[in-house]
């Protein structure tokens, strides 16, 4: 930097005005590329300062600047999702710690640290709720410890063990019963009562997760349960009952009948423990159970109540159930299912079971015989005749044919089908018998998914979207799906010796067990040596026996190839020895594993062979394998793959490239099954690598260099193409798309996966469900070269598709090449052809949003884009666009609001807007006659003096032309009705989020005649703690500050604006029992009433009325019509006016029903109300019926004051805060407005409900009431009550010795 550089930098960094333009240009900006569209949006610009939510300190892990604020005591806002997310962070649940992505930020010592300071220096404001509950939610142990130990002793309820039980996991569950004597020390709560003991196997059987696992530890603890009484002692009315009354004769009958089990009931029986209820076990949560020894003990015990519905026992015994559950699966059918009415049946198939068990005969395969028992004696076994004969490829005779197998449904079984779809219909059409020693065989499933459940209890929902989405990596986690203590000690031993690279002991086990399989769950994870020699000691072990030990099972096999690429890198691998049936199968697996992503097992496969046999038709695998094209979940959130795959998928191509080329050169076979299959291959890839995130467009450019044009099949998947062409150019693009209206009912109709994925291979349909992207989208534009082409596009050769990303710069090689296209006019383009268009062209526009106004949704939706990118200068263009379209659409605005209480009305004498301006009445631009501009705006309507803009009002021309002069003046004038553009919730949040006061005012100028617009950008700016545009607002326009505007219960914070208006305009809110005026609603309603009246009247649900009143011979019947209208009327204007939500009787309302269809279309109704309301007569029944309902209203209001006094009414601010727990809004109220609230009997009872216990203990404190006029010591009314409560809560009532 020269001398001179240096000293303009030093003048313009010390220049105060240049460095905040500069400074805030930078924070104004969204400069920021994200790799996933929905990640853009307003929220992630925000200065440290207004950083205050806790729960964006925790999703960003912004530690340090939790530290900071909580070292310099600035506002923290706790709420109870923020605490889950903070102790999700040390979750022992993989399920949960899964999805906290920057885990490996912080270790679980820096999130300790963070509870200890909240703790610490923030307790009062950190335990609002029972953190022990959350704890036990989150699966979090060591937070529990942290808490409950010293010098916290934070309490543990026995409610919350209980929780513990039902929802918890086992590590926490421990956690909680180790520290029950510290808990009994400091508070004398026994956790482990008799109480708990005789429900906690129930509470432990009805969960739904990890049912079997904290069932069996519980049964394992004698601690921790009494067994109920037999349900044999018991009478027939108690059968039915799911709870049973206990009684000492009836437990000493069963201590005698069970007396290994006495030490399990309390031997204190005294009157209080006969009180207490035992809890019997659900029969529809006993046949959940996994362990054969549990569903065998409670049988025996007699414990569980069967349910009232029948049950259906279908799908109960399944082949792969080893030979001691498969035996206790039969003794519950016997014992449970009443279809078996015959006795005498039961007992021949018990004595069955019990001759297999007995047999010492050598070679009697006792499993194969009890399923064969099974098969014959339970025929309606879904499947289970099916896998038999898999398993042992032989019939029964008393069966005959075998069946061919039901039920499949899933995705992935198609492939597995087709590997073995021929066997049963060979096997049935010859009479060979299978090898002898075929009973040595005894697979769990030959195919994927087949006849298998999850054996370990996890939630289904998450393996399947994570099959679909975590591509080459199925989700596999030897801790959740571990079940190896299920298998053989045989299994077990050749599962060990792989992971100790014992070849010998593989060598052996296979030599003694010629027929022996790797008969494992298709969950299994194998465990493998951890030096990489060891590991290819192995692969040519299983290389030289042809992977025979894992076929015809092949789930297996490729899930031992995968574990071996994950670690050894594919090209560094080759299958070199194969024989039949897997050889004839090579094509099929190769697509099978293409379909599920799994580029490892397709780059070994492609490496190893040079010959496929595709035996199937390219359009039948191609509508396998191509039967997705999905672009994103329903969230927004885009399928793509790891940037770490790109270079793989490349050399994957590469390596077809070549097979296709060499099967080309003959130009005879270019027709043949498998060059097609090739090019299926081909285009596959192709689309895969186009989700790669972060692909970049040299590395596309250089696959596009490789596969000819001829090979494309451009037009099977044009609108999945091209959206992630323009993904790859930038994120917005896409963020556009998956944000527009309609979207989510399109998924929501689609057929495939579920309804959760948009899929562009969903057939286009003439019915409009929801925004189909693919009827509005030029694909004539939207090329390849119109949306990635470069000025010069021929590849550079400097690139490599090598193995590893270090032969590459990470893509930003060639990038100073220009693009045809700038992202601008892109963006544009979309805008124009997925918004602007449909608004103005397609007539059933509104059907896209389910009937709905489209016009209002999709332009909302383009305004929340354009300031999720940082793009205010795209916001004020839309505006524009939005005023001219509602010029030159009048007939088509469904909404109109007046003018009354608007900006422009409410103006404050003493502000600095608009000084020395006056109204100026200007003509209307008219439209710009070019229909092809992307962004059309228009000329201002308003003047500019001295740079202030004031804008002209749009005024409806679409309006009753009442004649004043026969108007009383009660309804004079009629309030002007303008037309309006209704803003969604989230565009007026991102306007008070982003934008500065100037900006401000200029969005306020685009609806300054639109009735309390000030109030509504008042509200947002509280909710977003904005005190620049508060004291904005408050200093230049009236604004009716109902205090405090944000309820406590709601996510933002009600502390920060009391502290805001406190400091800034305490004199708005000094007398806050008088801030709600009754008056002021009232004072325009009867300038509105008549236009409202017309409205009402003239919608077809209110025919009736519009008949009655239009009829003259009846007039008390009209008088009693306008009398009920009136009171409906007002109600609905008083709920719009006074309600915090903006409440839109537009949303839901029919297009034919708005008042300017109404008024056009109606034109007979219209002429002939407006007749009958302007004769003088009519004008006198309404003023009369007018101040009859008025004057009730406020009589009403005034008996309300009366009867809830402001001190007293549970809506007042201080009890507002007091009864959801925020101590610290309590106390600023409380010092601003000292010896004016007290604490009611109503708030306690309000506030236990809420169960925020610890504000109560907090102001039980004397020291904390001196702002208030009374205490728990000089009102013992209060601490009565205080104490009663307390004594029947569920909860507290086991801790009242603070009292």
């Amino acid at each position: 930097m020269s001398d001179k550089t240096e000293i303009l930098f030093w003048k313009v960094f010390k220049n105060q005005y240049l460095f905040n333009k500069i400074f805030n240009q930078i924070h104004n900006n969204e400069w920021i590329e994200y790799d996933e569209p929905n990640k853009y949006n307003v929220y992630n610009r925000c200065k440290f300062g207004d950083t205050h939510s806790l729960v964006i300190m925790i999703k960003n892990d912004l530690l340090p600047l939790i530290k900071d604020k909580i070292k310099h005591g600035d506002h923290i806002e706790i709420n109870t999702f923020s605490i889950k997310d903070l102790f999700s962070k040390l979750s022992t649940d993989p399920l949960i710690d899964n999805k906290n992505k920057n885990k490996n930020k912080y270790k679980d010592e820096d999130y300790l640290e963070i509870i200890e300071l909240l703790m610490k220096n923030r307790r009062d404001d950190f335990e609002i709720t029972d953190l022990i509950c959350i704890a036990a939610a989150t699966r979090s142990p060591d937070v529990i410890r942290l808490l409950v130990n010293e010098p916290y002793s934070v309490v543990i309820y026995p409610k919350i063990f209980e929780f513990a039980i039902m929802y918890s996991n086992l590590a926490t569950i421990k956690e909680l019963i180790n520290l029950e004597s510290i808990n009994f020390k400091n508070y004398g709560i026994k956790l482990i009562s008799e109480e708990f003991k005789r429900k906690s196997l129930s509470l432990a059987v009805h969960r739904t997760t990890l049912k079997t696992t904290i069932t069996e530890y519980i049964f394992n603890n004698p601690s921790l349960y009494s067994i109920p009484p037999p349900l044999s002692l018991l009478n027939n009315q108690q059968k039915q009952e799911q709870q049973t009354q206990s009684t000492n004769k009836k437990l000493k009958t069963f201590e005698t009948l069970h007396p290994n089990l006495k030490n399990n009931s309390n031997n204190n029986n005294n009157n209080d423990n006969e009180e207490i209820k035992y809890e019997y076990i659900k029969f529809k949560d006993f046949i959940k159970l996994k362990s054969s020894n549990l569903l065998k003990s409670f049988m025996k015990l007699d414990i569980v109540v069967l349910s009232e519905t029948k049950t259906n026992f279908n799908s109960f015994l399944k082949m792969y159930h080893p030979y001691e559950r498969l035996q206790v699966g039969i003794k519950i059918i016997l014992k449970y299912d009443n279809t078996i009415s015959d006795i005498k049946k039961r007992e021949e198939i018990l004595e069955e079971i019990n001759k297999i068990d007995r047999s010492n005969e050598t070679g009697f395969n006792k499993l194969k015989e009890l399923r064969k028992l099974v098969a014959i004696e339970f025929p309606n076994q879904i499947n289970f005749y099916f896998f038999y004969w898999k398993a042992y490829r032989e019939k029964i005779k008393k069966l005959g044919k075998v069946p061919y197998k039901s039920g499949s449904h899933i995705n992935t079984q198609t492939f597995g089908h087709l590997l073995l779809q021929d066997e049963l219909t060979n096997y049935q059409t010859n009479t060979q018998k299978g090898d002898k020693n075929i009973e040595q065989v005894e697979l769990l499933s030959y195919i994927t998914y087949s006849d298998s459940e999850s054996e370990n209890e996890v939630e289904e929902d998450t393996i399947i979207e994570k099959e679909l989405s975590n591509f080459s990596n199925r989700f596999r986690n030897a801790t959740v799906f571990d079940i190896s203590n299920r298998y053989s000690n045989l299994l077990n031993s050749y599962l060990k010796a792989i992971k100790e690279c014992n070849i010998e002991k593989l060598e052996r086990i296979d030599t003694n067990n010629p027929m022996f399989k790797l008969d494992v769950s298709k969950y299994h994870c194998f465990q493998l040596p951890n030096e990489k020699e060891d590991i290819m000691k192995i692969w040519e072990y299983f290389n030289k026996h042809s992977f025979k030990q894992m076929i015809p099972n092949y789930d297996i096999l490729i899930e031992f190839l995968s574990s071996v690429t994950n670690i050894i890198p594919p090209f560094e691998l080759k299958i070199s020895n194969i024989k039949e049936p897997l050889s004839g199968k090579l094509g099929t697996i190769l697509l099978w594993q293409l379909y599920k992503k799994n580029f490892n097992i397709t780059e070994l496969l492609l490496n190893s062979f040079d010959n496929f046999n595709f035996i199937y038709q390219p359009e039948q695998m191609s509508a396998m394998v191509d039967k997705e094209r999905v672009l994103f979940l329903r969230n927004g959130e885009l399928f793509q793959i790891d940037k770490k795959f790109s270079f793989q998928i490349i050399r994957i191509i590469k390596l077809v490239m070549d097979k296709f080329n060499k099967l080309t050169k003959d130009q005879i076979n270019i027709e043949n099954i498998s060059t097609t299959t090739y090019r299926l291959i081909l285009n596959n890839l192709y689309d895969q690598l186009l989700r790669v995130k972060g692909l970049t467009i040299d590395q596309l450019e250089y696959v596009r260099s490789i596969i000819p044009e001829q090979l494309f099949n451009n037009n099977s998947f044009e609108t999945y193409r091209i959206f992630f062409y323009l993904n790859i150019r930038s994120s917005k693009l896409t963020n556009y798309i998956t944000k527009r209206p309609g979207i989510t009912s399109f998924i929501d109709n689609s057929i495939a996966f579920s309804n959760h994925f948009y899929n562009s291979t969903e057939p286009v349909t003439n019915e409009i469900i929801g925004f189909d992207l693919r009827k509005y989208l030029n694909f004539e534009l939207f090329t390849y070269d119109y949306i990635l082409g470069r000025e010069s596009n021929r590849y550079s050769s400097g690139f490599s598709g090598g193995g590893s990303s270090s032969g590459y710069d990470d893509g930003s090689k060639n990038n100073n090449k220009k693009y045809i296209t700038q992202v601008d006019t892109i963006l544009k383009e979309l805008i124009k052809q997925l918004s602007f268009n449909i608004c103005t062209n397609v007539n059933n526009r509104d059907n896209i949003v389910k009937g709905d106004d489209f016009f209002k949704h999709s332009l909302n939706a383009d305004l929340r884009f354009s300031l999720d990118i940082g793009r205010k200068d795209l916001f004020w263009e839309l505006l524009d666009w939005i005023q001219q379209y509602m010029i030159k659409n009048e007939n088509l605005m469904k909404l109109q609001v007046y003018q009354f209480n608007s900006p422009y009305e409410s103006l404050l004498p003493t502000g600095t807007i608009f000084s020395n301006v006056k109204i100026i009445k200007k003509e209307l631009p008219s439209p710009p006659k070019a229909a092809t501009e992307t962004i059309t705006t228009i000329e201002s309507t308003f003047l500019k003096i001295d740079n202030f803009e004031k804008p002209i009002p749009n005024e409806s021309s679409v309006k009753i032309d009442w004649n004043s002069d026969k108007l009383i003046e009660a309804f004079k004038p009629v309030s002007k009705l303008i037309n309006s553009f209704k803003y969604s919730d989230e565009v007026m949040g991102s306007v008070c989020k982003v934008m500065n006061v100037n900006e401000i005012q200029r969005f306020i100028q685009y609806n300054f005649f639109e009735s309390f617009f000030q109030n509504a950008i008042y509200k947002y700016s509280v909710f977003f703690s904005r005190d620049d545009l508060m004291s904005f607002l408050l200093n230049n326009y009236n604004i009716d500050v109902d205090f405090p505007l944000s309820k406590p219960d709601r996510q933002y914070s009600q502390y920060l604006e009391c502290k805001s208006i406190f400091e800034n305009h305490f004199e708005k809110v000094k007398n806050i029992s008088k801030l709600k005026q009754f008056n002021s609603p009232y004072l325009q309603f009867p300038f509105v009433f008549l236009d409202s009246f017309f409205k009402y009247i003239c919608k077809e649900n209110n025919i009736t009325t519009y008949n009655q009143f239009v009829q003259n011979y009846n007039l008390q019947i009209r008088k009693q019509i306008i009398k009920e209208t009136i009171e409906i009327l007002i109600g609905r204007f008083l709920s719009d006016t006074n309600d915090d939500d903006d409440n839109d009787d537009y949303d839901d309302e029919d297009p034919n029903q708005n008042f300017a269809f109404i008024l056009k279309n109606q034109k007979y109704k219209v002429l002939l109300i407006q007749l009958i309301i302007e004769q003088s007569d009519t004008q006198l029944y309404f003023k009369s019926a007018l101040d009859q309902v008025l004057l009730k209203l406020k009589e009403d209001r005034k008996n309300y004051e009366i009867n809830s006094p402001f001190i007293e009414n549970l809506e007042n601010p201080f009890l507002q805060a007091f009864i959801n727990g925020d101590i610290k809004t309590c106390n600023i109220i409380l010092k601003y407005y000292p010896n004016q609230f007290k604490i009611t009997k109503d708030s306690i009872t309000e506030t236990l409900k809420m169960e925020k216990i610890h504000i109560i203990k907090y102001f039980y404190k004397v020291d904390n009431c001196k702002n208030l006029i009374n205490n728990f010591e000089n009102d013992n009314n209060l601490l009565k009550h205080l104490k009663n409560e307390l004594s029947k809560h569920l909860v507290y009532k086991y801790h009242l010795t603070w009292l």
